[in-house]
């Protein structure tokens, strides 16, 4: 069988993925009405159900100030659904990369991949490879859309899967550091400080997504 055939014959391999990703992608709307409990209560458990850069910053800022959770606790809440689930999305987007983007995608996957983010994603991937999914950790890209994407693109597995997860521990280590300086400056009462620091970053965040969005747009769109 060559590889195009096996493209198109979803075999038990394709349909684990399609659930992972379902399951990736539901989780972390479900928790919502629970984020203001999660905030106050368990910050691990949010890291572990939507594990987003805000959470992990908290999280850390938390760990420095009040001594607890543990700095290995949210790295292993952080990866259950950061960094497995991000090759069932690669499949996903390989598998589908023939009515991504178009009226005959099925209705669930668009919600999953919306296709102004798949589109922009895909013309990102193709400017700059797996490297893509280094800087997509390190500014406020969707690593899911970046890996349907990369899937999409026809960027090998390995490489792409590998760039994804260096990205990912970098993010976290990163995120991780800036947290537990800023929680730091809390404890010590620099509370303004804090907060411009934590502001910062997130502005530094969102410099760096729309310049890499702004980079993609030049080329046009591939649809």
């Amino acid at each position: 069988m060559t590889e195009s055939n096996a493209t198109h014959r979803p075999g038990l391999a394709f349909r684990i993925a399609v659930i992972v990703a379902v399951l990736r992608f539901s989780i972390p709307l479900m928790v919502i009405p629970a984020i203001p409990w999660l905030l106050s209560r368990n910050i691990t458990l949010l890291v572990l159900l939507r594990p987003q850069k805000e959470f992990l910053l908290l999280g850390a800022g938390q760990s420095r100030y009040l001594g607890e959770p543990a700095i290995l606790a949210l790295l292993t809440a952080y990866i259950p659904l950061s960094v497995l689930p991000i090759g069932a999305f690669y499949l996903v987007g390989r598998q589908y990369q023939h009515v991504l983007g178009t009226d005959a995608a099925p209705r669930w996957l668009t919600r999953m991949l919306p296709p102004r983010q798949l589109d922009v994603s895909v013309r990102m991937m193709q400017q700059r490879g797996p490297v893509l999914a280094v800087l997509g950790r390190l500014a406020a890209l969707p690593p899911t859309v970046l890996a349907a994407a990369a899937g999409l693109a026809g960027t090998p597995m390995r490489r792409f899967l590998l760039a994804d997860a260096c990205g990912a521990f970098a993010a976290f280590a990163l995120v991780v550091s800036i947290g537990w300086t800023l929680g730091r400056a809390y404890a010590d009462g620099a509370v303004w400080l804090t907060v411009g620091g934590a502001a910062l970053f997130i502005a530094l965040l969102t410099a760096l997504t729309y310049w890499l969005k702004r980079e993609a747009d030049r080329n046009g769109s591939i649809t």
